[in-house]
């Protein structure tokens, strides 16, 4: 059964043609935008728009109907009034298409009677081999089958696959990757998940030869214990970050108006992500920082941290939260403090951990590194937490060589790749658009991720201590 469903997954990201409803060259709607993503990303097979009113859509044949297209139709997508969804869903169990993604909304997430329109709709499907993504969704991104839900979107594979219940998550979280430097296997928008739902996905990505890490966006899943014995399973080869949301009574709420999902209690999801091993996260830049950390998948021998900063404020503040989330800041040997002092001036700084660097560093843009080096270096440090919020091109050079030097992960607060998404920073502002991506995504395969503060960086670091305990206690290691 497991090998079915793995291979009816694959076939839905895998088309060789997609039918297309709603689109048109007489006005916008949101069918052009379906059909045009698909063209946008270099879709390399058959597309087949529906518009029983026009001949041509984007100078495309248009069909009146699923039917009436003579050749087979791998996947369907489905943009249309909740009362004809139905009869395009009959049609496409009629025509053995593999899979349908709805993005219409209007269903569970409405209350029961939407629930019932769901249900028939799988009722439906169930007259053929059709599986059914969404309603209320967004779809699926896959680069390398040129599969897209948005334009613009990077024709780049990576080994970062992500499950959302929420398709305006989806959409950023697929966005904003592109200008962090962050590629993806697959991206799954579920929405409803009336059909295929999360447990389903997890167990094809579990297997998935593209993917190598995880990422989860739950609201609530209807099978727990299928999502823990698969969970748990699966993180032993590949690490999981949830980002599980609905906690609280008004997430509780909020989420089933969105989703329609049961959410379950607080309590019982902290147990199974503790017994399986997940990584928990609690907002987008914890997922980013995460997601940036494994992908390097070399983990720290233990929980001792070393910080570097040049503002002792933001030193402080590093060690209160990584002695919070569990970290040991490290004793430093005599030696390393001995070099240290040697190339650190003695006026505002400190060279025991965290080494305060002082203003030196703003005339001399060795310092962050040499002394990073040392650290790095000491047998009692495990890992190091780098801050310094202005970070250029050169910085960026610095710390991969560094790095290459110690061969500890390293965790650096930065502004680089956070504060402006939607542009360059003004030190970037000369460099080709694509180049930031590109060294962001070298300091992630050098195992240096990149976080906004603190806190952020150390939650990281105590994630992946914790991912390396519970994969020696199982006797598992993820694949270098």
């Amino acid at each position: 059964m497991a090998d079915d469903l793995i291979s009816q997954i694959d076939a839905i990201f895998k088309p060789r043609s997609i039918a297309i409803t709603g689109a048109s060259d007489k006005k916008p709607k949101l069918g052009n935008m379906l059909l045009y993503n698909f063209i946008d990303i270099g879709f390399e097979g058959k597309l087949y728009p529906i518009n029983p009113d026009e001949e041509t859509v984007m100078g495309l044949k248009s069909y009146p109907s699923l039917k009436d297209i003579e050749d087979p139709v791998d996947l369907l997508v489905v943009s249309l009034h909740p009362d004809k969804v139905p009869q395009v869903i009959e049609e496409a169990a009629e025509k053995n298409v593999k899979g349908a993604i709805i993005f219409t909304s209007g269903y569970r997430e409405q209350g029961d009677e939407g629930k019932k329109r769901e249900e028939e709709l799988v009722k439906i499907a169930r007259k053929g081999t059709l599986r059914l993504i969404g309603p209320n969704c967004m779809g699926l991104y896959c680069p390398s089958t040129r599969l897209s839900f948005i334009p613009g979107l990077s024709r780049e594979s990576g080994p970062i696959a992500f499950i959302s219940q929420s398709g305006s998550l989806a959409m950023y979280i697929a966005m904003a990757g592109r200008i962090r430097g962050v590629a993806y296997s697959k991206l799954i928008s579920l929405g409803n998940a009336c059909d295929l739902d999360a447990n389903d996905f997890l167990e094809y990505l579990g297997n998935d030869p593209q993917t190598g890490i995880i990422a989860c966006y739950l609201e609530g899943v209807e099978d727990g214990q299928r999502f823990f014995r698969l969970a748990k399973q699966i993180s032993k080869k590949k690490p999981i970050i949830l980002w599980k949301v609905g906690r609280t009574s008004g997430g509780v709420k909020a989420a089933g108006s969105h989703t329609g999902s049961i959410c379950g209690k607080k309590e019982i999801w902290d147990a199974v992500s503790k017994q399986a091993g997940l990584i928990r996260v609690e907002n987008v830049y914890e997922l980013f920082g995460v997601i940036t950390a494994l992908i390097n998948p070399s983990l720290p021998k233990g929980n001792r941290v070393a910080i570097v900063s040049a503002p002792g404020g933001p030193a402080v503040s590093a060690a209160d939260v990584c002695e919070q989330e569990g970290l040991k800041l490290a004793e430093l040997s005599e030696y390393t403090k001995n070099k240290l002092s040697e190339i650190i001036p003695n006026l505002g700084t400190s060279t025991s951990n965290p080494i305060d660097l002082g203003f030196t560093v703003a005339s001399d843009n060795t310092l962050y590194s040499r002394s990073t080096v040392l650290v790095g270096k000491d047998e009692n440090v495990d890992m190091v937490l780098v801050y310094n919020f202005m970070m250029d091109k050169n910085f960026a050079e610095a710390l991969i060589e560094s790095e290459k030097k110690i061969g500890k992960r390293m965790a650096v607060v930065t502004n680089i790749g956070q504060v402006r998404e939607r542009e360059l920073d003004e030190r970037f502002r000369s460099l080709d658009p694509e180049e930031m991506p590109r060294i962001l995504k070298r300091l992630y395969e050098s195992g240096i991720s990149i976080h906004l503060t603190e806190q952020d960086a150390a939650k990281t670091l105590v994630s992946l201590s914790k991912y390396k305990a519970f994969l020696d206690k199982t006797g598992r290691a993820i694949n270098s």
